[in-house]
């Protein structure tokens, strides 16, 4: 397949991602055991609260935007930083389960809004909090950096954006054996992934952010990588959970960096702050 086209890409991660119960497989890995998708969330949204905690104070943030909203895991608990968060996605499967989740949680102030992340429909300075999780390498590299361009559009200068990118210098993650199509490549179902050279994204924004490393998920990454030696069956038993645990908290305390984080964490997580 040549190009890119988001049509399939909405129909992919609208409908055959939801075809099971599991929820965070959905947004994160069909084919990961619920406790290895169960710990990379903790790592995520536990780092991403606590510096936005940091960064903007106990007060809500007037307006907020989650992009790649998903099933809103995010939006749910962002609800309580901001006084309306927006919640955009390109599919109209992760909307609906989104809206029904916050239905079911009461949370009120958020607004699903079905759109392209190289075409945001919102005034510039719009956010004065915004987070981009897992979407940049579902993207091939020219609707990446219209996506980038488009958040520094809409964060208001002083506003932060956090963003989590896969890492190219990860040995680990690079192995065809852990997502064989993590290649730059879309499927006929409208699938693409990509590793993404951290270096060119982060010079992208550097004339409208400042950067800040909030660490990475290295003790989760050893885990899992370790885990998968072990067989199918085996990596499966639930009883590995507390293992996850207690790996995912570590990199929560610790916020790995530095050599070993860039030789074996799978993602970073970054904290950009509009200049």
């Amino acid at each position: 397949m040549t190009g890119y086209d988001a049509t399939r890409a909405a129909a992919y991660w609208g409908a055959s991602r939801h075809e099971g119960a599991d929820e965070l497989a959905a947004v994160l890995s069909l084919g990961e055991p619920a406790h290895v998708n169960a710990a990379y969330d903790a790592w995520e949204a536990g780092v991403l609260g606590d510096a936005l905690l940091e960064s903007a104070g106990p007060a809500p943030a007037s307006r907020g935007l989650d992009l790649a909203a998903g099933v809103g895991r995010i939006s749910l608990q962002l609800s309580p930083r901001v006084r309306r968060l927006a919640c955009g996605d390109l599919a109209d499967g992760m909307l609906r389960r989104l809206r029904r989740n916050a239905a079911s949680a009461g949370v009120r102030n958020l607004d699903p809004v079905r759109l392209r992340s190289d075409r945001l429909p919102f005034r510039d300075g719009s956010f004065s909090v915004a987070v981009c999780l897992g979407l940049v390498e579902h993207l091939p590299p020219e609707v990446r950096r219209a996506t980038v361009a488009e958040l520094a559009r809409v964060v208001a200068p002083g506003g932060v954006l956090a963003v989590v990118l896969n890492n190219d210098e990860s040995r680990l993650l690079r192995d065809p054996g852990d997502n064989p199509h993590r290649d730059g490549a879309q499927r006929e179902n409208g699938y693409y992934c990509a590793v993404v050279r951290q270096r060119e994204l982060l010079a992208e924004t550097a004339g409208a952010f400042q950067e800040r490393t909030l660490g990475s998920n290295l003790f989760y990454s050893l885990q899992r990588h370790a885990s998968r030696a072990l067989g199918e069956e085996r990596r499966r038993d639930p009883r590995l959970a507390p293992f996850f645990e207690r790996a995912a908290a570590w990199d929560r305390a610790l916020r790995p960096a530095g050599a070993m984080a860039r030789a074996a964490a799978d993602h970073h997580l970054h904290l950009l702050v509009r200049r």
